[in-house]
């Protein structure tokens, strides 16, 4: 049985380190990527089965990444999760406009995270 992916797209060391230390530890494969054009060539070739992005990332925004993976058919329908700082009631209906499944806020709340997480890829038995 090969473990589920879950790509982490996100400039912060930090926040990368956080979030694959716990998937990593719940039982899913974890790749992370630094913002840019290779995350997008990254999502191509790995073809993830859910996305985790930072929305607020410097350079190319997270939300010009995010509309990116969705005009490409292999990951049209790949869950993303926005993870972003900023979440104030028009930035939650611009989060699901550019086609993110879900967001979590930063500073992330573990247990929110992987319950976003688990509710979009639940873990195979």
């Amino acid at each position: 049985m090969s473990l589920q992916t879950i790509l982490i797209i996100d400039d912060a060391a930090d926040h990368r380190d956080i979030l694959c230390r716990l998937l990593r530890a719940t039982g899913y494969r974890v790749l992370e990527v630094l913002p840019g054009p290779d995350a997008l060539a990254q999502a191509m070739r790995v073809q993830p089965d859910l996305i985790m992005a930072n929305l607020s990332l410097p350079g190319q925004p997270g939300w010009e990444t995010v509309r990116q993976l969705r005009t490409h058919a292999p990951l049209a329908n790949t869950p993303v999760i926005g993870t972003t700082v900023f979440t104030t009631l028009l930035s939650q209906l611009r989060i699901q406009a550019i086609g993110c499944t879900a967001y979590v806020d930063k500073p992330f709340d573990l247990d929110m995270v992987l319950a976003r997480v688990r509710g979009l890829l639940p873990l195979a038995a």
